[in-house]
């Protein structure tokens, strides 16, 4: 994996756009981000002084942390600024914890016992990079907990549309880790929803700002129809469209 090339600037617009529906029809992030916390829960068995949750979104994943450790130092990041505002009052983060910006570029305050992030790290365009980074900014035993997502992704959409990310295998991810980490824990599961017609499945991707790597296609009603015939053709099974997501999870400690 090199660098994969994403637009910064577009992923902040599509997913500012989707700041009031992306809850409702996150069913899927909601599900992954539970998980993620309780797998953090079982091996972060020290309570962690400080905390660092990347690309928090709108608090998904930021509400269940302070159910988990509330007497430790929560700071929050996201691309989108209106996102870390509506995380950061909802879980009532100071605004002084609030780093609104590119993770990958962004100053950090360093020192963290945990850095997590759910459903993020694929939009990062050096992961092997950023990877190495978050490891210096964290306390020798300290821990980076994620979800991101593996190669099956969203592969109807793809196929059918031309257009996604490229998502790195499980050994391209150990690789980029394995020098800065002891990896405890890998796991990757799928959910496959399922909508009654291809138009939707664009409808949810716009909803909750998956689509924030597509090309910037122009949905004439020609080209809608000639997407959901290929969808049909492809995918259907007795009227149902489904559209797969394959999270991958990984738990991995700085060396002491």
């Amino acid at each position: 994996m090199g660098v994969m090339n994403i637009d910064k600037a577009e992923v902040a617009c599509r997913f500012g756009r989707s700041i009031e529906s992306y809850e409702e029809h996150a069913s899927v992030q909601r599900e992954i981000a539970a998980h993620l916390a309780e797998l953090a829960a079982a091996y972060v068995t020290q309570p962690p002084r400080k905390i660092l949750e990347v690309g928090c979104g709108t608090g998904l994943l930021t509400e269940r942390i302070l159910q988990l450790w509330a007497g430790s130092e929560l700071w929050v990041n996201d691309l989108v600024e209106g996102m870390c505002a509506k995380a950061a009052a909802r879980c009532r983060v100071p605004a002084a914890r609030c780093l609104v910006g590119d993770i990958e570029t962004l100053p950090l305050p360093g020192a963290f016992d945990l850095v997590i992030s759910a459903s993020v790290f694929q939009w990062l365009a050096r992961p092997a990079e950023t990877f190495a980074r978050l490891a210096t900014s964290l306390q020798p035993g300290g821990w980076l907990a994620f979800s991101t997502f593996g190669e099956d992704n969203c592969h109807e959409l793809r196929e059918v549309a031309g257009t996604g990310l490229a998502y790195p295998s499980a050994d391209e991810l150990r690789a980029m880790l394995s020098p800065h980490f002891r990896i405890a824990h890998t796991e990757e599961a799928r959910y496959c929803l399922d909508f009654s017609d291809p138009v939707q499945i664009l409808h949810h991707v716009k909803r909750t700002g998956v689509n924030a790597s597509a090309s910037r296609t122009l949905w004439t009603r020609s080209k809608l129809q000639a997407f959901s015939d290929r969808y049909t053709r492809l995918f259907a099974r007795d009227g149902i469209f489904p559209l797969t997501y394959h999270p991958r999870y990984v738990l991995c400690q700085k060396p002491e």
